[in-house]
């Protein structure tokens, strides 16, 4: 047995470990077909569940999304740190970043305009995903000593 003392033993106990992992979550789901990981089925299913049993809460709740936007529902007796609209941003460079920027041109450009149309529908489920995530971050968030409030992932999970 190696001792995480020795030279390299840390490494190899997380390459295998890596190694197991990446075998279990990556493992093709249909065999001969397109290869899908598991973890991308798993992303799927979970989409489309939640968009269905959310009532398609992305589409229903559009309009209330604008509202809240544009400060309908704030007043200036409001407290709070940041407005509506800077914690969408917040949200949204958070979320889309570099690598989404970046990918939508590589899929185009590898994929042709069929990317665009699976890139649409992606997101489209991928908005109820995002809800699902900040409705968790609202309930087990915390109000601090000091009147701050915390939450997020890793908050709940």
């Amino acid at each position: 047995m190696a001792y995480a003392a020795e030279p390299g033993a840390l490494d190899a106990f997380f390459g295998t470990l890596n190694g197991y992992l990446a075998s279990v979550i990556f493992f093709d789901v249909f065999p001969g077909a397109p290869d899908i990981p598991f973890i991308v089925a798993w992303l799927i299913v979970a989409a489309v569940f939640l968009t269905l049993r959310f009532g398609f809460v992305n589409l229903r709740m559009m309009r209330h999304a604008f509202a809240v936007l544009r400060g309908k529902y704030r007043t200036d007796a409001d407290t709070g740190e940041v407005s509506s609209f800077q914690a969408l941003t917040t949200a949204l460079s958070a979320t889309v970043g570099l690598g989404n920027i970046a990918g939508v041109a590589i899929a185009i450009s590898i994929g042709g305009p069929g990317a665009t149309f699976w890139m649409i529908v992606a997101g489209f489920f991928g908005m109820t995903t995002k809800f699902t995530e900040a409705t968790l971050a609202q309930r087990y968030r915390e109000v601090r000593p000091d009147g701050r409030i915390m939450g997020g992932a890793m908050e709940y999970l």
